[in-house]
C-alpha cells in the first residue's frame, strides 16, 4: 500500500510542484494519516505542510516584560502630551497670524491636528516596531452588528454607573475642550464635531491605543493585562481635554469621568480581543461619543 502512495506521490509531484495535492491524496488514501505523512515525505526528500502552524510559546523574560511596559508609557505620554502642546501652541500662535483668539477654532483645528498627532505617534512606532493588527476593513456583518449594539450598550450602562458613584461622592466641574467651545457657537460646534468623531477621531483613537499600545502589550503580558494597561492609560490621555475645559483637574467630577472613560476602553479593548477588528470597535467607539454629541446638541437647540 505504502508503494502504491509512494508512486502517487511521485506522479503528483510533477504536476503540482506546490505539494497541496499530494497531501490531499494521501489524506484519503490512509487513516493513518501522520505515520503516512512521515513515511512519504522521509521517501520524497519534502518537508510536510502544517495547515495550522503552532505559535511560539516562548515566555518573555522579565527585561522584555519591563520593556514592553516602558513602550507603551512613553507611546502614552508622547500621544498625550504632544496633542497638548500642539493645541496650547495653536492657540498662542492665533493671534499672531490674525485668526484672533476664538477657543472654537482652537478646538476644530488645534484638536484636529492633535488627533493627526496620535495617528503619526503610531505609524511611526509601526515603522520602527512592527505590531499585529487586526484591522478587518470590510462592510459589517449581521454578527458585527450584534458586538455594536452590544457594545454600545454595554458602554452606556458603565457610564450610567459612573454618573451615579460620583454624585455620591459629591459633584464636580468636568468640562472638557468639546464643551468649552461650543459656547461660541453650540450648534456649529457639535455637527462638526459629530461628523468628525464618526470619521476622525474614534477611528485614530482605537488605531493607536487598542491597534499599537494593546497589541504591543499583548506580546509580553497577555489579554487581559493588556486590556487593563491600555484602559487606564486611554482614561489617563484624556485629562488635558478637562484642562483646556477650565475643570479643577482634582474635583471628583473630572476623577469620575476618567475612571468612565477608562471603563469604556476596558469594554473596547475587551471587544477588540473577542472580534479582531478594529473596525468594529471603531464604529463602536464613535456611535458612543455621538450619543453623548448629540445629547448636548439637544440641550442647546
Amino acid at each position: 500500500m505504502i508503494d502504491l502512495k509512494r508512486r502517487l506521490t511521485d506522479i503528483l509531484s510533477v504536476f503540482d510542484p506546490q505539494r497541496r495535492w499530494i497531501e490531499r491524496v494521501t489524506m484519503y488514501l490512509s487513516p493513518y494519516t501522520s505515520s503516512t505523512h512521515s513515511a512519504l515525505y522521509a521517501g520524497s526528500g519534502m518537508a510536510p505542510i502544517m495547515k495550522h502552524p503552532q505559535p511560539t510559546t516562548e515566555t518573555p523574560t522579565g527585561y522584555e516584560s519591563v520593556r514592553t511596559f516602558l513602550t507603551a508609557v512613553a507611546l502614552l505620554a508622547i500621544s498625550s502630551f504632544g496633542g497638548l502642546l500642539i493645541i496650547d501652541g495653536f492657540s498662542r500662535l492665533q493671534p499672531l497670524v490674525g485668526l484672533g483668539d476664538s477657543f472654537a477654532l482652537t478646538f476644530l483645528v488645534g484638536g484636529g491636528l492633535a488627533t493627526l498627532w496620535f495617528a503619526a505617534v503610531g505609524v511611526a512606532y509601526l515603522r520602527f516596531r512592527p505590531v499585529t493588527i487586526h484591522y478587518d476593513l470590510r462592510w459589517p456583518t449581521l454578527r458585527d452588528g450584534g458586538w455594536i449594539l452590544g457594545g454600545l450598550a454595554g458602554i452606556i450602562v458603565v457610564s450610567l454607573l459612573a454618573e451615579v458613584v460620583v454624585n455620591l461622592f459629591g459633584s464636580g466641574s468636568a468640562t472638557n475642550i468639546s464643551t468649552a467651545a461650543a459656547i461660541e457657537n453650540p450648534v456649529f460646534i457639535y455637527s462638526v464635531f459629530l461628523v468628525g468623531n464618526l470619521l476622525f477621531i474614534a477611528p485614530i483613537e482605537e488605531f493607536l491605543f487598542r491597534g499599537v499600545i494593546q497589541g504591543r502589550l499583548r506580546e509580553s503580558f497577555g489579554t487581559i493585562t493588556a486590556i487593563t494597561i491600555t484602559s487606564v492609560g486611554f482614561g489617563l490621555t484624556h485629562i488635558p481635554s478637562y484642562w483646556f475645559g477650565g475643570s479643577d483637574l482634582l474635583s471628583v467630577g473630572v476623577w469620575g469621568a476618567v475612571v468612565s472613560i477608562a471603563a469604556t476602553g476596558f469594554i473596547l479593548g475587551y471587544l477588540y480581543e473577542r472580534t479582531n477588528s478594529l473596525l468594529t470597535v471603531s464604529i463602536i467607539h464613535g456611535l458612543v461619543n455621538t450619543v453623548g454629541i448629540g445629547l448636548a446638541l439637544l440641550a442647546v437647540l
